[in-house]
């Protein structure tokens, strides 16, 4: 079936496509999507997915936008509940991938079958999935979990590790910081995966206004942001 729809995806593309990329606009027929050309009167890409969207534009539904790439048009498109890249020249990503997130600082996280990795702003795949699971690049570095133990290591924008496999929880960044776990205790990293706090608390809640929340056997005291400078 997905070969079916590939070898149909690129037979529309090639006898449909246009000279202008302009006046382009994404519309149902018989309950399925694809990309109409106002200019030209006619799809440019048949309407034969689930659910499709312009990636160089923002829109108001959950697929999301980046810069276009050589100036072409690309679009997320959804089929049988799974997710592939399809420009009007050609299939970029034929539909395997369960989601692709939002870019942030120019990287999506990818999810094929039960194993996340990364694609970049050009839709390069620069970090093949492998892991458990994969956060999104908030900040210069990120962080992804290992299948062999369950925790958590720091990872760069080249795809490098920063760290081993250590901490059993990872949190969202608030404040440009971010809490873990490690060995039953609570610390926090700053965006550089550098560990500001070390792993020693018994619990620590977010940074918000500058102030963390910090819990040590029946003491709750106080952590001011300014002074992890």
């Amino acid at each position: 079936m997905k070969k079916s729809l590939i070898l149909y995806i690129f037979i529309s593309i090639f006898f449909l496509a246009c000279s202008s990329k302009d006046n382009l606009i994404i519309t149902s027929k018989n309950e399925k999507y694809g990309v109409f050309s106002s200019k030209e009167n006619k799809f440019i890409i048949k309407p034969i997915f689930n659910q499709i969207s312009f990636i160089d534009s923002i829109n108001d539904n959950d697929f999301n936008w980046f810069e276009n790439r050589n100036s072409n048009k690309y679009f997320l498109y959804e089929y049988n509940n799974y997710f592939g890249v399809v420009s009007l020249n050609e299939v970029i990503y034929r539909p395997i991938f369960k989601k692709i997130s939002k870019f942030y600082n120019k990287f999506a996280v990818v999810q094929e079958n039960d194993k996340f990795g990364y694609i970049d702003e050009n839709l390069n795949l620069v970090q093949k999935p492998i892991f458990k699971d994969a956060r999104d690049f908030l900040f210069d570095v990120s962080f992804v979990q290992s299948f062999s133990n369950n925790k958590y290591a720091c990872i760069d924008k080249n795809m490098n590790l920063l760290t081993d496999f250590l901490y059993d929880e990872i949190y969202s960044f608030s404040n440009g910081f971010v809490r873990f776990k490690k060995d039953n205790k609570w610390g926090f990293l700053n965006n550089k995966c550098e560990e500001v706090i070390l792993a020693k608390h018994d619990f620590v809640y977010d940074f918000i206004d500058g102030v963390a929340k910090v819990i040590d056997g029946e003491k709750i005291y106080f952590l001011k942001q300014d002074r992890l400078k």
